[in-house]
């Protein structure tokens, strides 16, 4: 199975979970409550997976890992996309997204949904206040140039909810905002070994 990270895994238990830490108790009943958890970047070793839990507080996190055969079922950041549950929501910031994904599918980008808005959609478990951020996943490619990315940053800005967005590519992920702005200076790209800098 390919994981990548931002990909939301349901797993069985919290009993699934290998951690080396002591496991706080909301971690416990995070996962009792919603038994989900999300791809991190990190090596974890064949056969398993890095996932982070995620608690009812924006500091609450968690790091552990997951071996692969625990998976009960993936979501990736796409798939809710293409279901398009926020249509069917109410909140403000489902409404914002709506007009998101008209900018993005106007460039005829490969894109998805992460973050509590993500989690939200694909869980049905309410996680985004009215200060949440919309995260954003997208796909490079090499028609994704610098130039694009500052144009659709122009009608992102638009948009009356902070929006934030990883572009990932086959090395690692950098941020699209400093891609729009970056005038062909390397630029941080987060790896799985690291941070570095880098040109597109």
């Amino acid at each position: 199975m390919e994981l990548n990270p931002h990909d939301l895994l349901e797993i069985h238990s919290i009993n699934n979970l290998i951690d080396y830490n002591i496991l706080p108790e909301w971690a416990e009943a995070s996962i009792a409550l919603t038994p989900f958890v999300v791809v991190r970047r990190a090596r974890p070793g064949p056969g398993f997976a890095a996932v982070g839990i995620r608690g009812f507080q924006r500091s609450q996190r968690f790091a552990a890992i997951l071996p692969i055969d625990c998976i009960k079922r993936k979501v990736t950041p796409e798939d809710l996309v293409k279901e398009q549950k926020w249509k069917k929501q109410d909140k403000d910031i489902f409404r914002n997204l709506e007009a998101i994904a008209q900018i993005m599918n106007h460039y005829s980008l490969e894109w998805g949904i992460a973050g509590s808005v993500g989690f939200e959609l694909a869980t049905g478990k309410e996680t985004t206040t009215p200060s949440s951020d919309i995260d954003l996943v997208i796909r490079y490619n090499d028609q994704f140039t610098s130039k694009l990315a500052k144009k659709i940053k122009k009608e992102l800005e638009k948009i009356k909810v902070r929006v934030d967005i990883q572009v990932e590519t086959r090395y690692g992920a950098f941020s699209f905002f400093e891609y729009a702005s970056c005038e062909d200076r390397p630029i941080l790209l987060r790896t799985i070994d690291g941070p570095m800098l880098k040109k597109i």
